[in-house]
């Protein structure tokens, strides 16, 4: 176990799209992991902003949640994102529902499978930097998910990582799982909507990928 005060990789995950498999559900499902090891500095900015809306009475449009917040309000966080120089960046994986084996056609099993791909696309960076991999998901999922993703999560990265942590945090709560939601939304604009907008005004290092659930 690294010794108290060793520095870990901080990683802050979010969604976008639903987990209706019916027709009328969305087509992709969008996972993003927004990667630091300065979350103190990565959040500075966004914090500020946070403050400036509550002092202005702007009280609807925080905590900043892109799918609910005014087109003005996404400006304003875009801006507050850290810029291509800095240490810090994100990761996304995407998946199309509508091409998923039918053993992921359920909230568990996709979340949890999404989850664990994401999470082994980050060990390297843990492991290489000798760092603790500390592993932040959105906190809206149900015990029933939780213990699903827990199931198929845990010993795989037991198995790969040198030391890591799971918890479950609401993205309300932290303005660095803000960030990873503005990703996510991004991406799924991109994806479901052929929307490349706000995809193009992201900042820093963004590698998106398709993950194939068979």
């Amino acid at each position: 176990m690294p010794a108290a005060g060793a520095p870990s990789l901080y990683v802050f995950i979010d969604e976008s799209g639903n987990f209706d498999f019916s027709p009328r559900g969305t087509r992709y499902f969008v996972m993003s992991a927004f990667i630091t090891e300065t979350p103190l500095e990565c959040a500075r900015e966004l914090a500020q902003l946070t403050y400036e809306f509550l002092a202005r009475g702007l009280t609807s449009q925080v905590p900043f949640h892109a799918s609910e917040n005014s087109n003005g309000t996404r400006h304003r966080v875009v801006a507050s994102l850290c810029p291509a120089s800095h240490n810090c960046f994100t990761q996304t994986v995407v998946v199309d529902k509508r091409q998923l084996g039918i053993q992921f056609r359920n909230p568990e099993s996709l979340y949890a499978n999404m989850g664990l791909a994401l999470s082994l696309r980050l060990v390297s960076f843990g492991v290489h930097k000798k760092k603790k991999l500390v592993l932040l998901f959105d906190a809206t999922l149900t015990a029933r998910q939780r213990r699903a993703f827990f199931k198929l999560v845990k010993p795989a990265l037991n198995r790969h990582a040198r030391h890591f942590t799971i918890a479950f945090r609401a993205v309300s709560h932290d303005v660095n799982g803000q960030r990873a939601d503005i990703y996510a939304w991004a991406t799924f604009r991109l994806f479901e909507h052929g929307d490349a907008t706000w995809f193009h005004l992201l900042p820093g290092a963004h590698t998106v990928s398709r993950l194939e659930l068979k």
